[in-house]
């Protein structure tokens, strides 16, 4: 029997239901004590602020990195240099927002107070799993009805899958995975888009026809 190979891609589009916002402290200073001070002071505040967001019901998780300090060389332009040296306390403090209305606000809040952010997007692990799923089986759907395409083409049907397989990593799937756009900051302040993830699945198959 002739044996028909496919490849059946399908991708769904879902609103985001989480934003982990990320706020990175860093602090230098000449003096090491005033470096380690003034950083340790806003890192113990925005994890503060974290751990009120998830005592209401705003956020599901948060998390903050112990602080760290370094020290940083530059050196004076021109005969005779002096060598400054400043010392770079850094940490992080990364929180799980589920009231995405907050996200604009906390982002603005957070930069007023001196922090770095950024925003990423993410779904629930139940809505997660179930996209996947669904993608998975849609591909699965898309690859039989490409080898009936060509089956018919042949003057023939399908009689048997011989095997289902993700597509390897390079076609750019490798099975279900997740993306997402960039939040979308207004000139006007920090007003965000919510983005849209994207959970794809793309399948090889091999159908035997007669």
């Amino acid at each position: 029997m002739p044996q028909i190979h496919a490849t059946g891609t399908h991708e769904t589009f879902t609103r985001a239901e989480r934003a982990i916002v990320t706020a990175r402290i860093s602090v230098a200073s000449a003096d090491r004590g005033r470096s380690i001070a003034d950083a340790t002071a806003l890192h113990n505040w925005i994890a503060a602020r974290a751990q009120q967001l998830r005592s209401s019901g705003d956020a599901t998780w948060h998390a903050a990195d112990a602080p760290s300090t370094w020290a940083r060389k530059s050196y004076q332009e021109g005969k005779g240099s002096k060598v400054f040296i400043e010392h770079v306390t850094t940490s992080r403090v990364r929180v799980k927002l589920s009231n995405l209305a907050l996200v604009g606000p906390l982002v603005e809040e957070l930069s007023n107070a001196g922090a770095e952010t950024d925003v990423s997007w993410a779904l629930t692990d139940v809505t997660k799993r179930a996209r996947e799923r669904e993608a998975r089986k849609a591909a699965v759907g898309a690859a039989r009805e490409i080898a009936d395409d060509y089956a018919e083409a042949l003057g023939e049907r399908i009689v048997r899958v011989v095997s289902i397989s993700d597509s390897p990593p390079g076609n750019g799937y490798g099975g279900a995975m997740m993306r997402s756009a960039a939040a979308d900051y207004s000139s006007g302040g920090a007003e965000v888009s919510v983005a849209e993830i994207t959970v794809s699945a793309s399948v090889q198959g091999v159908f035997e026809s007669e």
